[in-house]
């Protein structure tokens, strides 16, 4: 099952909105990512959190029956709409509005990229990158001049890439700006990583580097 799943940050552009909701078998939203989803004209399917900052108007729109209240003060309200959508059978979960504002919002929201490992596959998405985790290898199948970066959490060892116009062989990576802004030279291309946590950028645009 592939799942939608609004956070409460900045909306990315309703045409990116659409494209996803149109693949999406159910629409989620965490607490008052219902009022962004209900922005975008879409009514989810069904809202998951401490309810702290969804609407009077949204709740009414998604019906009592499917707001799941979860009052865990351990786990963000997005990190709950997340395992629940999981709970309930799904294998791809792409996350809109979950940027903006605050940065300590984005980096927990980064997180949960790393934290569902194994569980789904989990992609931040809006409207200049999809970012996911590389669980072992990943595959870009994107036109040439894709923007493509690498981005490890901590250090990742093993790191070797397949069609990138800056190919890496066997690589340490750590946290730093060196992963950052390679592009797709021969699609296919191929990511991989032996241990740690690395995310992969994907740019949702093309640009050729001089």
């Amino acid at each position: 099952m592939r799942v939608l799943l609004f956070a409460n940050g900045e909306l990315p552009s309703r045409a990116l909105v659409a494209e996803f909701a149109a693949l999406a078998d159910l629409v989620v939203a965490a607490d008052g990512g219902a009022d962004r989803a209900l922005t975008c004209g879409i009514v989810p399917g069904a809202a998951v959190g401490d309810f702290d900052s969804i609407s009077d108007e949204a709740r009414a729109a998604v019906g009592a029956a499917n707001l799941h209240h979860a009052p865990n003060a351990d786990q963000t309200d997005l990190q709950k709409a997340l395992l629940w959508a999981i709970a309930q059978g799904a294998s791809r979960v792409d996350v809109v509005a979950a940027g903006g504002g605050r940065l300590d919002h984005l980096l927990a929201n980064l997180s949960l990229l790393v934290l569902s490992r194994g569980q789904a596959e989990v992609r931040l998405v809006d409207d200049f990158f999809e970012t996911r985790l590389v669980d072992g290898e990943a595959v870009v199948d994107a036109p040439v001049h894709t923007v493509v970066s690498l981005m490890p959490i901590g250090v990742c060892e093993g790191v070797t890439t397949e069609g990138l116009r800056w190919d890496l062989r066997d690589r340490t990576l750590q946290f730093s700006p060196l992963g950052v802004h390679n592009e797709v030279a021969r699609p296919p291309a191929h990511v991989r990583v032996r241990t740690g946590d690395l995310l992969l950028l994907k740019g949702r645009w093309v640009e050729k580097h001089g």
